[in-house]
């Protein structure tokens, strides 16, 4: 075969392609490596990689040609591990910003009298991107699906899903959990009276809790006992109390919140949503009561009380 015209071949190829013999020292070596690397075929030859890039000395890359030449023992170096073992760049400017191509790396021995080593370097650089990029769209997604598109807090689906592994926690470890159900008083009046352009913004004052339905919001609370959580129940009343959204149609003349507390240790066979109907019947009791209030549901007299 014309010998001109292999090397055009490999010149010509998008990968770099670099030949070892038996010593590991350079025989042959593409044009793609002599632009990505910035080093000339006669700069390099019968020299050893180590040699020109000392920084592979002591990684995967410099064991896979070792074990090639002298086990003939085949390697890939994938990028999600080893993302750039060569400093190789694609543009003179990625040197100076150390901007190296993402790269795979395939190490293969060869049956032949002066070369024994293959190695074929492929630039994953723009794949790599492209699954980056993928990867944080599916992670928006995920989050997306999960959040509440008005309030931006978490949405029930997240709420079930948190409800689920931190029961599932408290019970493993023995701890308390804590749930605020937090009611909007006179919620329909406000939207009636001001719009729901309005009502929506009075639902987006609240903090980072998931929206449980409506106007109601929820609050996981980890290793909180009850007094713990009743105080964490009452900042919330006060705080909200603090904003001062006028309402005309309550008796304070303003928007205020009903709280219903509930707290456990759960035990092997108790139910997550026995936390969830514990601050239900706490937060109705609190409406009934008069709401702008916090109660707390007490388990040993199976009613709820103040705070």
């Amino acid at each position: 075969m014309d010998l001109e015209l292999v090397r055009q071949v490999l010149d010509s190829l998008q990968v770099g392609l670099v030949l070892l013999d038996r010593a590991g020292r350079v025989v042959s070596w593409n044009d793609w490596m002599r632009r990505h690397s910035g080093l000339e075929f006669a700069a390099v030859q019968g020299q050893r990689l180590t040699e020109l890039f000392p920084e592979i000395q002591d990684g995967r890359l410099a064991w896979a040609i070792d074990e090639a030449l002298r086990f003939r023992l085949s390697s890939m170096l994938a990028p999600t591990l080893n993302p750039a073992p060569l400093p190789i760049y694609r543009r003179p400017g990625d040197r100076e910003r150390s901007e190296q191509i993402q790269q795979l790396i395939y190490i293969t021995p060869l049956q032949h009298p002066v070369c024994a080593c293959l190695i074929q370097i492929h630039d994953m650089t723009a794949p790599r991107r492209r699954e980056r990029r993928l990867r944080d769209q599916s992670s928006l997604l995920i989050e997306t699906s999960y959040q509440d598109p008005l309030t931006k807090v978490g949405n029930r689906r997240r709420f079930d899903q948190d409800l689920s592994k931190l029961f599932q926690q408290a019970r493993e470890r023995q701890r308390p959990l804590a749930l605020l159900m937090i009611d909007v008083d006179h919620f329909k009046s406000y939207n009636d009276h001001f719009g729901h352009p309005a009502g929506d913004a009075c639902l987006r004052e609240g903090d980072r809790i998931a929206r449980y339905g409506g106007e109601e919001f929820v609050a996981l609370l980890p290793d909180t006992d009850q007094v713990s959580a009743c105080a964490i129940a009452e900042r919330l009343r006060l705080a909200v109390a603090q904003l001062a959204l006028p309402h005309p149609y309550t008796p304070l003349g303003q928007v205020t919140v009903s709280i219903g507390v509930a707290a456990m240790t759960p035990s092997p066979a108790t139910l997550c949503y026995t936390l969830v109907a514990q601050a239900d019947i706490a937060l109705y009791s609190s409406k009934d009561a008069g709401r702008n209030r916090c109660l707390w549901y007490d388990a040993a007299i199976g009613k709820a009380q103040t705070c």
